[in-house]
């Protein structure tokens, strides 16, 4: 299934990539985000080009059974694994499961696209790709269903997202210290 989330901001485009890339959003995400209960910087790469990353997510479980079946919240960590071209203004990303049991059966990927609309008005517009694959026989007409759930919440989680990032860019604190130079 594909879906697609768009999200406007006061602010360049510049200044949206700028705060979505800083060091320190994550911690003011985390502090501020009710569907998480941690997010972890893993890795940061930067060069002239691009801003290459690695994010764990642990969101807090949208649900903790399937029928009789517990689901651990294990099954909903997940790590982004993104790149974000500073000369086209778009980020693709994979959002692989923590849970080799989850991996195996879940895809997650997508791209963010930054626009300027107008001078200090940016479009983030994000396409997201959900796929379930490789179920059991019995399982396999629920996935369209089960992934309209997951849709759900991976809009729930990119609202709140958005709604931070707009108090990050009015906080002032995306440019004290210039994370990304995203002048190409």
């Amino acid at each position: 299934m594909f879906f697609e989330v768009e999200h406007f901001f006061d602010a360049s485009v510049d200044a949206v990539a700028t705060a979505m890339l800083h060091p320190d959003y994550p911690a003011f995400l985390l502090a501020r985000h009710d569907v998480l209960n941690d997010l972890s910087p893993q890795a940061r790469e930067e060069s002239a080009e691009h801003v290459k990353r690695r994010m764990h997510y642990r969101p807090k479980p949208a649900f903790d059974h399937i029928g009789p079946k517990k689901v651990p919240p294990s099954w909903f960590e997940f790590v982004e694994e993104s790149t974000y071209e500073k000369s086209t203004k778009r980020m693709v990303f994979d959002n692989v499961p923590v849970n080799d049991k989850v991996a195996r059966r879940f895809t997650n990927r997508g791209e963010i696209l930054l626009e300027e609309l107008a001078p200090g008005r940016t479009l983030r517009r994000a396409r997201t790709e959900l796929k379930l694959h490789n179920l059991p026989l019995l399982l396999k007409p629920l996935a369209g269903l089960a992934e309209q759930m997951i849709a759900t919440e991976a809009r729930k989680l990119l609202e709140t997202e958005a709604r931070v990032l707009n108090e990050f860019l009015a906080s002032g604190q995306s440019t004290r210290a210039r994370a990304v130079d995203c002048v190409p």
